[in-house]
């Protein structure tokens, strides 16, 4: 009897451990997802008037390439690279969809149809920035996408200055319920997978070119 009491009193108190461990888990998690939502609002600031050495816009997203090609007619970058564009788009098709000057689209914008995700974006960015040896960058994304965007480029690119230039995600003071719950959706999906990357450079921060490295090998065997 007296070691099924005890028995009973170990599991007591390995199930109230592991309810306070989950706890505090939770409250670190929404916690970070605060810091999260803190960092996404400092984007949403006015982006600075800067020059950099080449523009990069990770598509996906709403307005973003609309304001890449923006900054590109300001000339606030030499080059502009769309990342990420879908293999059925073409040259044509872009240049008409986003009204861009023929002229200008043919000198000065590259496209990549290669990246698949964000951490495409930025291996195929790392390879543009050093094939023009680039120093500094404009980032155009949208600012909850932000965060994860300038994570997976830093670990990609060493000794490059990343200027973000987010776009910001229509918010209105009149949106409703509804539209405020799904705005709150779509920054808790975007923090998970923010806090997936961060925990995947912490224990493997060369990654990236690990696949960067891979991919040539199989380029090269093809």
């Amino acid at each position: 009897m007296a070691r099924k009491q005890q028995a009973s009193r170990r599991r007591y108190r390995l199930v109230r451990l592991a309810a306070i461990a989950s706890a505090l888990c939770l409250a670190l998690y929404a916690a970070g997802f605060a810091v999260f939502l803190s960092e996404v609002s400092f984007y949403r600031k006015d982006a600075p008037d800067t020059r950099a050495d080449g523009i990069v816009v990770l598509t996906g997203g709403v307005a973003r390439v609309d304001e890449a090609v923006k900054l590109l007619n300001a000339k606030k970058g030499e080059r502009l690279l769309i990342s990420g564009v879908h293999p059925s788009a073409s040259r044509a098709v872009l240049a008409k969809t986003f009204a861009v000057d023929e002229d200008r689209f043919n000198c000065c914008v590259d496209v990549d149809h290669e990246a698949l995700d964000t951490v495409g974006n930025a291996i195929e960015t790392a390879d543009w920035v050093a094939e023009h040896g680039y120093r500094s960058l404009l980032v155009v994304t949208n600012d909850y996408h932000m965060p994860r965007s300038l994570l997976e480029l830093h670990s990609t690119l060493d000794g490059v200055k990343l200027i973000p230039h987010a776009v910001v995600a229509s918010q209105h003071e009149s949106d409703t319920a509804a539209e405020e719950a799904s705005r709150y959706r779509v920054l808790l999906g975007e923090y998970v997978k923010y806090s997936a990357a961060r925990l995947r450079t912490l224990v493997a921060p060369h990654l990236g070119a690990g696949e960067e490295v891979h991919r040539a090998a199989m380029t090269a065997s093809e």
